[in-house]
Formats: structure tokens, sequence, C-alpha cells
């Protein structure tokens, strides 16, 4: 893990890039950026783990980050992903609570990491953000809870098919799933042994091709009829 510190300017016109901090006022802007810096991480690099105390607030330059929920049993699901301008870590700051899951890498990328008292002190300045945040927790409520009721309401080989249908529409090459086995265990709660006996009895049906590290979808409408009709009652 190596960082980088970048001159305030830049971090500035970075801040007035995110819709977070856009309408900050200038002074703000330029207090904030004096306190906060820029961290580069590779693919694999944990940034926080799950019950670290909350230290900073952290907004995605480049790349992406994993936000990974453990279970007592040492499995991993992947619950959200950070992308360019997404700001995470402000819920621990905001409750004063430790980490409630833990945050890795998923490809290089760079992060600007805002100290808990700087973020603190900016809230003060500027009363008008903690709409905006709840709107960001809002917006991140209603993904996982479409996620809990998939792992609620939906047997194994539905929760898959719904995540590769969800996967496949994110694509701009239509009816490719980049994602390896590993990946969809970890955001499906499965084991990947679950993952390998479902693609290969898909792949024997017809309904896809598996590579390295990628999909392609060739039924549609079969996943999408598997997902409904395996819903647990």
């Amino acid at each position: 893990m190596k960082t980088r510190g970048d001159p305030v300017p830049d971090i500035q016109n970075f801040l007035a890039s995110v819709p977070l901090f856009s309408k900050i006022g200038e002074t703000s802007a330029r207090i904030l950026a004096g306190a906060s810096r820029f961290q580069q991480l590779g693919r694999g690099d944990i940034l926080f783990f799950q019950s670290d105390p909350s230290e900073a607030v952290y907004v995605v330059r480049t790349g992406n980050v994993a936000i990974v929920l453990n279970n007592f049993d040492g499995r991993e699901m992947i619950i959200n992903e950070m992308r360019s301008g997404d700001i995470f870590g402000e819920l621990g700051i905001l409750t004063k609570k430790p980490r409630s899951t833990s945050a890795i890498v998923q490809s290089p990328s760079e992060l600007l990491v805002i100290p808990r008292q700087a973020f603190l002190d900016l809230l003060d300045q500027e009363p008008h953000l903690a709409r905006l945040l709840l709107e960001i927790t809002a917006g991140r409520l209603q993904i996982s809870g479409k996620r809990e009721g998939a792992l609620a309401f939906l047997d194994a080989q539905a929760r898959l098919a719904r995540l590769l249908l969800e996967l496949e529409e994110q694509e701009q090459d239509k009816g490719y799933v980049t994602i390896s086995q590993d990946e969809l265990a970890n955001r499906t709660g499965l084991i990947r042994q679950t993952v390998a006996k479902a693609l290969g009895r898909w792949r024997r049906a017809g309904w896809l091709i598996t590579g390295r590290g990628r999909i392609l979808i060739l039924n549609r409408k079969a996943l999408e009829d598997l997902e409904n009709s395996l819903r647990l009652m």
C-alpha cells in the first residue's frame, strides 16, 4: 500500500467534481483539501477491516472498492461496490462506531482520504450536506434491501441467476459478464463449489459459456425464468 501527497488545488478540483462536495463554499473546500490527501492502492489491498476504528471518510477517484461483510465462520460477501465519485466510510464517523464492514480494493485505485475531524468540521460549516448524506444513505439501503431480499427469498441457483442478469445489464458489452467464480460466490453468499456446480449445469444446458473470468450469456430468458421459479416459499 502506497500513499502520495497531491497539491491542494488538485484536491479542490476533484472535490468540485464530487456531487456531495460540489456546492460547498470556497473556504470550506480549501480547508478540506488542505486536510485531505490522495492515496494509491493496488488490487487486493485492504483499506480497513470490519470492527476497525472509523478514522476517515473515502472518496473514489479512480478504480473500485468492494464493501465486504464478514461472517463469523470466515465467509465474506460483497454487499456494495464503490466507484469513481462514490463516498464511503462516513457512517462510522457519524455514529462513532467501529467499521461494520471491510473495504477491499478490486482494481488499482486512487482514493481521497478525508480525516474524521476534517469531515465533522465540514458538516458544522456546511449543514446542508446532512441532507445529501441522508439521500446517499437511503440509496444504499435500497440496494442492501434488494440483496437481503435475494438472500432471504431466493435459493442458491436463483441468487446466482439474478446476480448474472444484474451484472450483464451493467456491462457495455451486452451478453458478457466479467467476473470470477470466487467473486460470484462472495456476492451471493454461496460457497465456490455451489457456484461451479450451477454454472456447469447451465453450460451443459446451453444457457451460457464460461471462460477465464468471463461468462457469455446465451439464454437470458432461461435465467430469468429460473430466478422467478426458484423463489423460496
